[in-house]
């Protein structure tokens, strides 16, 4: 493998079992997160949600975590996946409000600045980071890109979200239905896209950090859109008599 290590900041409930994947990959990982957490995790070999593989995973891991400067300064890429929480009034459960809110990007901003600190403390390295934290269209212009334009030279910044489901993170990530990364530096498109054929044989779709954002958010959306419509359908075969919703999709699934 042309890369040997791989570098995580930010292993919660996206970054470590994707981090233990990219292991069982044959890749070294070296990981960095401000919790406490997940030390105890590595030690005492359990994890405290239901994930699928992840506490087979934990038995045999050598996942090295480390301060953020070596975790940086050590790899040959790296994933940012660190939380950008949205407020509670929009969790889905209830209505959701007339006014909206953004996500809370302070965690996610403030590695960002951290990771800079450290670039120009050691002048020469030059690291690919890949942000998978889901954030919404415009962030990049409006937050991001404006404190790496200084630091081009040493930093390449992408958005590369994942398209996973909590308990199936490992099954999602590894089996993708096709790999979004949003970049406008074609090297770190190509050093990505060789990392990921050693994964799998997802389809690589590269296009700029514009796009990206808005196919992140607009592909979640069309998949409520269309359980939202599913389940009307559903609701109608129940009152209808002699219909039967799966004859129905399979049906509406040929056109």
């Amino acid at each position: 493998n042309m890369y040997k290590k791989i570098g995580f900041v930010g292993l919660g409930k996206l970054g470590l079992p994707v981090s233990l994947a990219i292991e069982a990959k044959g890749y070294e990982v070296i990981g960095f997160d401000i919790s406490p957490t997940i030390k105890k995790i590595l030690s005492e070999k359990k994890y405290p949600h239901q994930e699928k593989y992840v506490n087979n995973l934990l038995k045999k891991t050598k996942l090295k975590v480390k301060t953020l400067e070596k975790t940086i300064l050590e790899t040959d890429l790296v994933f940012l996946a660190v939380q950008t929480p949205h407020n509670k009034k929009y969790e889905g459960i209830t209505r959701i409000p007339s006014t909206r809110k953004d996500f809370d990007y302070r965690y996610l901003i403030s590695s960002i600045k951290n990771i800079i600190k450290i670039i120009k403390k050691n002048k020469k390295k030059k690291i690919f980071l890949s942000i998978i934290s889901t954030v919404l269209p415009k962030t990049f212009d409006e937050k991001i890109l404006p404190l790496i334009e200084p630091y081009r030279e040493n930093i390449s910044i992408s958005y590369n979200p994942f398209f996973i489901a909590m308990g199936t993170v490992i099954d999602d990530f590894l089996n993708s239905e096709f790999i979004l990364f949003g970049s406008d530096d074609l090297k770190s498109s190509q050093k990505f896209k060789k990392f990921y054929s050693t994964l799998n044989s997802s389809h690589f779709f590269s296009t700029t950090i514009q796009n990206a954002e808005l196919i992140k958010v607009l592909y979640n959306t069309f998949i409520s859109t269309k359980l939202a419509f599913i389940n009307n359908a559903m609701e109608i075969c129940s009152k209808i008599p002699n219909t039967n919703i799966d004859v129905i999709t399979n049906a509406l699934s040929l056109g």
